[in-house]
């Protein structure tokens, strides 16, 4: 069962008429799309791109900087509903820290969540995006502490294209 559909299973609601729950429209918009990060790990080793191809065994991995980042670049407009983020499988899922991810275009995001506190290994952490949230990007950034790594191993973000 779909993460939407049993989400709504839990609501009760099986027959809903907003077509963004829509389980043949709704599609991972993210995969092997463009990722931008706020710098590189210095071994080359672990590309943005590892984000978004599927493979939840592999990472992306900042250098050590204040507030790191990564932004996804969907490559047109979408309607997005949820957002999945998996910390690295292996360890050090904790480096996944007191983050905000947002949905926009350049300026103008909308918060579809923060995460508060350190990911454990191999966990998953889901965001549900305010109702209509539209935007050709997906930014995650960590908010907290002096020197952090960005190191998520996969990110879904599940929506429909805007016409």
């Amino acid at each position: 069962m779909s993460t939407i559909w049993l989400f709504l299973a839990l609501l009760g609601c099986v027959c809903c008429t907003d077509y963004i729950f829509s389980h043949s429209k709704l599609q991972n918009v993210a995969y092997s799309k463009k990722v931008t990060m706020s710098s590189i790990h210095v071994s080359n080793k672990f590309p943005a791109s590892n984000v978004v191809n599927g493979i939840l065994s592999d990472f992306a991995h900042t250098s050590i900087e204040r507030y790191p980042w990564l932004r996804i670049n969907l490559g047109a407009r979408y309607r997005i509903h949820e957002i999945e983020i998996f910390a690295r499988s292996k360890c050090c899922g904790s480096q996944l820290h007191d983050f905000d991810v947002s949905v926009g275009d350049n300026f103008h995001k909308t918060m579809c969540g923060h995460f508060t506190g350190a990911a454990n290994t191999g966990q998953r952490i889901v965001f549900w995006c305010p109702h209509n949230t539209v935007g050709r990007f997906v930014h995650v950034q960590i908010v907290s502490g002096t020197e952090s790594v960005l190191s998520p191993a996969e990110i879904l973000v599940w929506g429909v294209h805007e016409h």
